[in-house]
């Protein structure tokens, strides 16, 4: 193979890599949003998103299109968007406000036991709800899996149309949070429950608004993780059981006390776990090569990432005052 050939081959790789990194860069900065103002870790974010991926595709094909079918297929998909995203709102509200609040001895352990419960709860309920639906059917319209083919010296470049959509969409929204954390009261809210609960909540900050609404926007970001990424997926009840997994990779690997490095660290990951999979189906040991394992090198980059720095890449460390 020629220069040009492996890296045309590379771009193809890449394109769909960072595709699969806007999903998980919406589900991290979830999981970090919840972690800096409510201070757990959040079991429950990748079932809460599965429940609006579910809510989106049965309410898209099953409703609209069969009830509504004169309507313009863009604007049923934004309402199957909205409906599913306010879905994922409500869940996190409800968790935080309804569950978490009412128990009785609330501390981070509790939180994390209750989260656990939730995942138990929403994994059974959810194929007790949807048993009637088929849910082997596309979550996103059919002109998302549209595609161009962008000619270069005698090969191609595959751009797959859905791809872009996730990638530009998951850019817009990420950006719309870093700004409304920079420079709204919200943000300020956040940012001042994250540094100090107490003290925060001594100055004025209402941290009960401010913790309920981060569980409702991260619900949000999650579900539109999710819904991005059914698009690629057949739905069931385990959608985002590895997308949950790696957002904590993730979150750990940029570091869980900023905003801004999990989300470098989502992108991170499917990047070079794509290269890693490239690399390796090149090894060859006898008559097979080492491609089945490449996941296994990808854990491997992070586990010493981690060990040389373990607060994270963008990790800062955190000064008492005693």
């Amino acid at each position: 193979m020629t220069f040009w050939d492996i890296l045309i081959d590379i771009i193809n790789r890449l394109v769909p890599a960072l595709a699969d990194a806007a999903p998980l860069a919406l589900v991290t900065l979830a999981i970090v949003l919840i972690f800096r103002t409510s201070f757990t870790t959040n079991f429950a974010q990748g079932m809460i998103a599965t429940t609006a991926a579910y809510v989106t595709t049965v309410f898209y094909n099953r409703y609209l299109v069969i009830n509504f079918p004169s309507i313009n297929g863009f604007i049923s998909m934004m309402l199957s968007f909205i409906l599913g995203i306010l879905v994922g709102f409500l869940l996190g509200v409800f968790i935080d406000t309804m569950i978490i609040r009412k128990s009785k001895f609330s501390n981070s352990l509790t939180k994390q036991m209750i989260t656990m419960g939730s995942v138990l709860f929403i994994m059974g309920m959810l194929p007790t709800i949807f048993f009637k639906a088929d849910l082997n059917m596309p979550t996103i319209p059919y002109f998302f899996t549209t595609r161009t083919l962008i000619p270069f010296r005698d090969k191609f470049i595959l751009i797959q149309h859905n791809h872009v959509y996730m990638i530009l969409v998951a850019t817009l929204v990420i950006s719309i949070v870093f700004i409304a954390l920079k420079f709204t009261k919200w943000g300020l809210g956040v940012r001042s429950t994250a540094a100090n609960e107490k003290v925060a909540g001594m100055m004025g900050v209402n941290t009960k608004f401010i913790t309920a609404m981060s569980w409702g926007i991260a619900g949000g970001l999650g579900s539109l993780g999710a819904i991005l990424y059914a698009s690629t997926q057949t739905i069931s009840a385990g959608l985002m059981v590895e997308m949950q997994v790696n957002g904590f990779l993730a979150g750990i690997l940029g570091g869980f006390s900023t905003f801004f490095g999990p989300v470098v660290g989502a992108i991170f990951i499917p990047i070079v776990s794509t290269l890693s999979n490239y690399i390796t189906q090149k090894i060859m040991i006898g008559s097979s090569s080492l491609g089945v394992y490449y996941k296994v090198f990808v854990y491997l980059v992070i586990l010493v990432i981690i060990l040389i720095k373990p607060i994270g890449l963008f990790g800062k460390k955190i000064a008492k005052k005693v």
